[in-house]
């Protein structure tokens, strides 16, 4: 699978397959150092979208309401997902369940794990 990096000299958008370091610009032979790839920091859901303006893979954090694309700088709009996802209580295996559901069963261990669901402060009536 390839993926697309800036050229640092004439900006022009590059291909270069997965797990490249540099990547050589055939127009003006600059030298692009390839960022290594970054994990979300754990407890972080992320998500993906294709790039209305150059077609580019997106990932961005879940929640977020839209997306500027570092390749041509087009805002995206982050669709609204009604799925949320969380570890299994028994044997850790990621689970995906409706949002307001209270539990979701384990299809592998059928253990049933309890989702916390957490009201942000700024919805509390003092």
């Amino acid at each position: 699978m390839q993926s697309q990096i800036v050229c640092s000299g004439c900006r022009s958008v590059l291909l270069y397959p997965r797990g490249a370091t540099n990547v050589c610009c055939a127009f003006c032979n600059a030298l692009t150092p390839v960022p290594p790839p970054q994990l979300p920091p754990p407890g972080m859901d992320m998500a993906q979208l294709i790039c209305g303006g150059c077609r580019t893979l997106l990932m961005y954090t879940r929640g977020a309401t839209s997306v500027r694309c570092s390749c041509c700088h087009t805002v995206n709009l982050a669709p609204v997902s009604n799925v949320a996802h969380v570890n299994c209580g028994n044997c850790r295996t990621t689970l995906m369940y409706p949002y307001g559901a209270p539990s979701v069963k384990c299809a592998v261990c059928h253990y049933i794990t309890n989702v916390n669901v957490s009201i942000p402060e700024s919805l509390f009536i003092f």
